[in-house]
C-alpha cells in the first residue's frame, strides 16, 4: 500500500504540473491564431495619391537617341534628355477652391522614378475641373542652393546668368547638311527675366477618400511650333544667354501640357 500511494503522489504531480505548462503556454498559442485569423483587424494602409508624367512626340511615347522626328521648321531631331521643374501645382475644385498640391516637382522620366510623384497627405473630396502649375521655378522659389542634392541640384543656372536653377533641359541632335550636332534647348531665369510661365489646364476628375492619380502629358513638338516656328540651328551654340530665344519658348510652351 505505501508503495501504491508514492505512485499516485507522483502521478498527481505530472497532472498539476502539465496543467500549469498548459495554462502558461495557452496564451500563445492563441495569439498565433489570431495573428493567422484572416478575420482579424489590422492597420489600414496609407492611402497614397499620384502625379504621373508622360511625354509624347507627335502624340506617340517618345522614343530616345534616335534622329527620325521632324519638327515645324524642317529640322530633323532626335530626343536624349528630358529634364525640367513645375511648381505651385494647385487643383481647382468644383465649388471654386483652390487646393495646394505641391511646391516643387523635378522631373526626368529616363531616371527611375522621376516620372511621378507620390503624395500621401489627402485632399478634399469631390469634383475637380482644373490644374493650374508654373512651368519652371518662381522668382521666390529659384534661389541658388535650394538644392543641395542630385538630380535637382544639376539643374543649377549659372552664377553669372543669374543663378538658380534651369527650369528645363530638353536636348537632343538635329541633322544639318549631313553632320549630326547636339542642341541644348535649355530655359531658365536668364538675369532675373521672369521666364516662367503659369498653366491652366481643364480636367474631370472626381475625388473618393481624399486620393487622387493624375497624368500630365507634354507634347513635345510643341515646344517648336505655334506661335514660334523654331529653328533648331540657330542654337548651335547654346541659347541659355539669348533673352530673345528665352521669350520665344516661353511663348510655345503655352499649349505644350494636356491632362490625360
Amino acid at each position: 500500500m505505501k508503495t501504491t500511494n508514492s505512485t499516485c503522489f507522483r502521478i498527481q504531480n505530472v497532472l498539476i504540473l502539465f496543467s500549469g505548462l498548459l495554462f502558461v503556454f495557452s496564451p500563445l498559442f492563441s495569439c498565433k491564431k489570431d495573428n493567422l485569423d484572416p478575420n482579424s483587424s489590422s492597420p489600414n494602409p496609407a492611402l497614397v495619391s499620384y502625379l504621373r508624367f508622360n511625354h509624347y512626340v507627335d502624340d506617340l511615347t517618345v522614343s530616345y537617341d534616335t534622329v527620325m522626328y521632324v519638327n515645324d521648321f524642317g529640322n530633323n531631331f532626335s530626343i536624349e534628355t528630358i529634364r525640367y521643374f513645375i511648381s505651385n501645382v494647385a487643383f481647382v475644385h468644383s465649388n471654386g477652391q483652390v487646393i495646394n498640391i505641391v511646391d516643387a516637382v523635378y522631373v526626368d522620366p529616363r531616371l527611375e522614378g522621376y516620372d511621378q510623384l507620390k503624395i500621401t497627405s489627402s485632399i478634399p473630396n469631390g469634383h475637380y475641373i482644373g490644374i493650374k502649375f508654373t512651368f519652371g521655378l518662381d522668382s521666390i522659389m529659384n534661389q541658388t542652393g535650394v538644392f543641395n542634392n542630385f538630380p535637382e541640384v544639376a539643374m543649377e543656372w549659372p552664377q553669372m546668368m543669374g543663378g538658380g536653377y534651369h527650369y528645363m533641359k530638353l536636348e537632343g541632335r538635329y541633322e544639318h547638311q549631313g553632320n549630326y550636332n547636339h542642341f541644348n534647348f535649355h530655359t531658365g531665369p536668364l538675369n532675373n527675366n521672369k521666364n516662367y510661365f503659369q498653366v491652366e489646364l481643364p480636367m474631370s476628375m472626381n475625388v473618393n477618400n481624399g486620393v487622387f492619380d493624375i497624368t500630365l502629358a507634354m507634347e513635345i513638338q510643341n515646344w517648336f511650333k505655334n506661335p514660334n516656328s523654331f529653328d533648331l540651328t540657330t542654337i548651335a551654340q547654346g541659347m541659355m544667354g539669348s533673352q530673345t530665344k528665352q521669350e520665344l519658348v516661353k511663348n510655345n510652351g503655352i499649349d505644350v501640357f494636356s491632362v490625360e
